[in-house]
């Protein structure tokens, strides 16, 4: 269980790209990271531990057909890539990332699962406050968002998201824990939203708020009659939509509030630049990965257009569509529906102190949160250190949900 808690920690980003930014300065994109390319190896060494009870990993991963679909498709995609090594490369990341994903949800029972996710995310949070607080010179960012904190990450924004999956993780385990235990999550909860104020990451912020707002309503409709719910899902539709308009005569206006523009920060720009390079290989893509890292990469072309070199397309729909085309898009994105949908419709049912209850929970507000996150960030199945922690725990929701073990009658809980 410790290895498990020292790799994750590792795939959040924490600690090792600080310390190689610091100290080796940048990277040059074409040649790739050793030092990730080292850091992902010893995180993911752990998979050798799946010969160890090779039934259970092979039933239950023969259920996860969506997934070895996506994984397939995106390996396939070095067959058209214009940098095909480095398709391979990140591909081949992207695969270890769903094995250790396997081979959690094939050692673990879903609750002990996700108290290892919060012991690795304790120490991310309170690493990153004492940063701030200890030696400001890397913990607090300066240029251009000075004053916010980073934490143990490279930007305000890693640290955000990391600080919203790590208060979703918190309050699921808080809501099952015993007295002494809870007083700890509760105060790792209060840390993890503080740690994220501080970030000033607004769209994170918006993320977990959202996610919690969806989670509330899916509670509150599972308590009425189904009747009522269609007459409250009209009613919030006949509320939100004049609300709408009403808040965007003022946008400019709030998001200034924020130190935000209606570009938001460049995107809008980048997203249309990007536009007709999805249209030159709409189908295929470029092939994973080798949009913005082939030694002539298109990038080139959106560096010539906008005053600042992006290395992503800052919006993970956008970025799967460019890197494996439209049909690795649809792939991804119905893995993170097909983990919304079920546990949505599992808490609509208000089944109570159901064995994977706190799963269903977590699944929910981590989808929500993860689906709004990608129109602002590239995180849709990436597999690098910072954004590889999403991808892991994804795969992981998604093979508890679809494994034969999860039933009303059996959790997974009493797998041992």
């Amino acid at each position: 269980m410790i290895w498990h808690i020292f790799s994750l920690v590792l795939l959040t980003g924490a600690f090792i790209p600080l310390w190689r930014q610091q100290v080796l300065g940048d990277i040059n994109l074409s040649e790739g990271d050793p030092v990730q390319r080292l850091t992902l190896g010893i995180a993911y060494l752990g998979i050798i531990f799946m010969i160890l009870q090779p039934r259970r990993t092979i039933s239950v991963a023969i259920r996860g057909r969506l997934l070895w679909i996506l994984l397939s498709w995106v390996l396939l995609s070095a067959l058209w890539s214009i940098a095909p090594l480095i398709t391979l490369r990140r591909g081949l990341a992207a695969c270890l990332g769903a094995l250790y994903g396997l081979l959690l949800v094939v050692r673990y029972p879903p609750k002990t699962t996700l108290r290892i996710l919060g012991t690795t995310l304790g120490i991310v949070v309170i690493a990153s406050l004492v940063a701030v607080v200890v030696y400001p010179m890397w913990g607090v960012m300066v240029g251009k968002d000075a004053g916010a904190w980073q934490g143990v990450m490279t930007h305000k924004n890693i640290l955000g998201r990391t600080t919203v999956l790590a208060t979703i993780v918190f309050f699921v385990l808080l809501r099952e824990a015993g007295r002494i235990q809870r007083l700890i999550l509760a105060l790792l909860l209060m840390l993890a939203v503080g740690v994220l104020i501080g970030s000033r990451s607004f769209t994170s912020l918006l993320a977990l708020l959202l996610a919690f707002g969806a989670w509330w309503s899916m509670h509150f409709m599972a308590r009425i009659h189904k009747i009522l719910r269609v007459a409250c899902v009209s009613f919030g539709m006949a509320i939100a939509l004049p609300t709408g308009f009403l808040i965007s005569a003022y946008l400019e206006d709030a998001a200034s509030l924020f130190g935000k523009s209606l570009t938001l920060t460049g995107r809008i720009p980048l997203w249309n630049a990007l536009i007709p390079y999805i249209l030159e290989r709409p189908l295929l893509g470029f092939g994973y990965g080798a949009f913005w890292f082939g030694q002539e990469g298109p990038y080139l072309g959106i560096w010539n257009l906008l005053p600042w070199e992006p290395t992503h397309a800052h919006n993970g729909y956008l970025d799967l569509w460019l890197e494996v085309g439209f049909v690795g898009m649809v792939l991804g994105t119905a893995l993170v529906l097909f983990v919304l949908f079920r546990t949505g419709r599992f808490l609509l049912k208000e089944k109570r102190n159901h064995a994977n209850q706190p799963l269903y929970n977590a699944g929910f507000l981590f989808s929500v949160s993860f689906l709004f996150l990608n129109g602002a960030y590239a995180l849709l199945m990436e597999s690098r250190l910072g954004t590889a922690i999403y991808w892991v725990f994804l795969v992981v929701v998604y093979f508890y949900l679809i494994s034969e073990d999860m039933s009303p009658q059996k959790g997974l809980n009493e797998v041992t």
